[in-house]
């Protein structure tokens, strides 16, 4: 088994040529990239929600219990998203 040494020493050999050709092979082009998609679109429900909920110091309390649940399963349901 090769000791941290060894590997350095290994390294510091290498020209600036073989360190490119080396770090091609390795990474062959995979980029991660971070999906937030997923997060978008958590963050545009919530938006849209808060943007038409009624407010209920405006409203009656069963008004706006039935709207505000009517408007909670729109935006579930991904209307005007």
């Amino acid at each position: 088994m090769m000791s941290n040494r060894d590997i350095e020493t290994m390294i510091e050999s290498l020209t600036p040529e073989q360190i490119k050709a080396v770090l091609e092979t390795t990474t062959n082009g995979n980029v991660r990239k971070v999906d937030t998609r997923r997060k978008a679109r958590s963050i545009a429900i919530t938006d849209l929600y808060f943007s038409v909920a009624p407010l209920p110091h405006k409203t009656n309390y069963e008004e706006y219990r039935l709207e505000s649940e009517a408007i909670r399963q729109q935006c579930i349901s991904g209307v005007d998203i």
